[in-house]
């Protein structure tokens, strides 16, 4: 649907960004809302979109991302019409500013808008610099004027501080003084940009607070006092929740809990499910945060006066974007926001807080970012799940111009590559932390890797598929010597990426990157040597899939 054709909403629940108004119908045109009112408002030729049994919100805003490529466009398949970013580089912006620019002007999928803060002032050494090393440093109140102004020159609309020794973590990181931090402040307000503060404990947030941030980037890990709930309550603080930041920990059953929303799963990427799917058997610690002191602490500020914000934290293990801030709103409401405030956490207050005053309501004058949902969220939040449709400036989101793409690969190995990056500076500062190994045969025959997970030690061939069940590191290793090549030999089961069937097929060559394979079917039109997957395109197993089982 064009943005320069008119079109009405018809027979609606409207919720504005506040409450469910008396309204009925909403329509818009050249990209913004013409009215909300009754079926009077409707134009002869408008296009009619039957909102019957649904609920039309504003988009929602995730005000907590670190940006990949692609970003704008899935989040955009989950609603997410607005993405703020809370550190990138420059390298990973401006390509997806400028591809956020092009579907503004009509050229290429539909995006969610974007800000950014780009690189964030940190001190040398100081959190995150595993995820984004090289990058520049802030190492006192003198680099403040230049540091801030080095981002207004990248188009940054706010500034990001990290204030964060690793104690939280129990561990010991260098991190900026509570001097830096007020000149960074100071020099940002100087620009009338606003400023978000990473301190990860209730201490860390009471000091940034007095620092005169705007906005806390999470809700403190640790429970927060009465009297520190008051003192940053009183400084006027925001606070960004992301409590998704604990759905990157698997659930009893071994399974993320965002692969467990049916909503969100019917419209997750086929890949994307396999990404989750690997981070499910990922190396974690023995026991896990369960969020219950960011939950109390959010809603504690939220009482106190404190502006909450839905935001993710994204990507993050087990987060993905759009669809990780419907499971954030689930969250606040656990935490004991109404559905009606964690829904306003989303859209109006984001727009507020960031300056945004374009969008996060529906209004008429505003851009026609728009979610539509079957039922009533107002009432059950986990209705924002059940989408409809979305719109960003009153260009519809199309959910299968995502799947596939050349921005979905390059997402996803952007992803990929942050990670690998992350985890060998971790060995590297603490080198008892397991790790893959390769295993050899006597002659270096390469037999496949025994990888750490949650649970115990996987043996995988080459490819990294599975081999046997998560066992001891000794017995992983024995898996591969008895049949890490004998395996390749035989039948597997593959089935190709969104395909719904697996089928019998011989692997004629393998990368640790992509496979030749030949399907068993005698019938099946394929060339004869066989044909390249990449693995990402390609579900393999050993074992017959329980899909295929009787």
């Amino acid at each position: 649907m064009s943005a320069h054709h008119p079109f009405t909403i018809t027979d609606v629940r409207v919720f504005d960004g506040s409450g469910v108004l008396g309204a009925t119908h909403a329509r818009v045109l050249d990209g913004r809302i013409h009215a909300v009112g009754d079926a009077s408002i409707q134009g002869a030729d408008d296009v009619l979109v039957d909102g019957r049994g649904g609920t039309l919100m504003p988009g929602l805003i995730d005000a907590h991302v670190h940006l990949l490529p692609g970003c704008t466009q899935l989040a955009a398949v989950f609603g997410v019409t607005t993405l703020i970013d809370q550190f990138s580089k420059p390298e990973v912006i401006e390509p997806e500013r400028a591809a956020v620019g092009a579907s503004a002007r009509g050229s290429g999928p539909v995006r969610a808008d974007l800000r950014t803060s780009g690189v964030g002032a940190t001190a040398p050494g100081g959190h995150p610099t595993m995820a984004y090393a090289p990058l520049p440093y802030v190492t006192g109140p003198a680099d403040a004027a230049s540091f801030v102004e080095a981002r207004l020159d990248e188009g940054a609309s706010h500034l990001k501080v990290v204030l964060d020794d690793g104690s939280g973590a129990l561990l010991d990181i260098p991190t900026l003084d509570a001097a830096t931090v007020e000149a960074l402040v100071r020099r940002a307000h100087e620009h009338r940009l606003p400023v978000v503060a990473h301190a990860s404990t209730a201490a860390g947030a009471v000091t940034v607070a007095r620092c005169g941030v705007d906005v806390l980037a999470h809700a403190p890990f640790d429970r927060m006092s009465d009297e520190q709930v008051a003192e940053v309550a009183g400084a006027g603080c925001a606070l960004i929740a992301t409590l998704s930041v604990v759905d990157g920990f698997p659930g009893p059953d071994g399974v993320l809990p965002l692969l467990a929303e049916p909503g969100l799963v019917e419209r997750l990427p086929a890949r994307w499910r396999k990404v989750l799917d690997a981070q499910s058997r990922r190396w974690m610690p023995p026991q896990p945060p369960d969020g219950a002191a960011a939950r109390r602490n959010t809603l504690a500020l939220f009482r106190a006066g404190t502006p909450v914000l839905a935001g993710t934290d994204t990507p993050n293990p087990g987060l993905v974007f759009g669809a990780s801030l419907h499971r954030e709103l689930r969250h606040l409401v656990a935490a004991g926001l109404g559905p009606t405030e964690a829904l306003a956490a989303a859209t109006a207050v984001p727009a507020e807080v960031f300056g945004l005053s374009d969008r996060g309501r529906v209004a008429p004058g505003l851009r026609a970012d728009l979610v539509l949902v079957d039922g009533d969220p107002t009432a059950r939040i986990e209705a924002t799940q059940n989408l409809r449709g979305a719109w960003v400036a009153g260009c519809r989101v199309d959910p299968g111009a995502y799947p596939g793409s050349r921005t979905e690969r390059e997402g996803i190995a952007a992803l990929r590559a942050t990670n690998e990056k992350i985890m060998s500076a971790m060995r590297e500062r603490w080198p008892g932390l397991p790790a893959p190994e390769q295993v050899e045969r006597e002659d270096g025959e390469i037999l496949g890797r025994v990888v750490p997970t949650a649970a115990g030690w996987q043996a995988t061939t080459v490819f990294g598929a599975p081999l046997g069940a998560v066992t001891s590191r000794e017995e992983a290793v024995e898996t591969l010597h008895a049949t890490g090549l004998s395996s390749l030999a035989e039948p597997w089961w593959a089935r190709p990426v969104g395909r719904p069937g697996w089928q019998r097929a011989h692997l004629m060559e393998v990368r640790p990157d992509r496979v030749r394979l030949r399907w068993a079917d005698p019938l099946a039109e394929q060339p004869a040597s066989g044909q390249w997957f990449d693995i990402d395109d390609l579900d393999l197993s050993y074992d017959r899939p329980r899909a295929c089982r009787k």
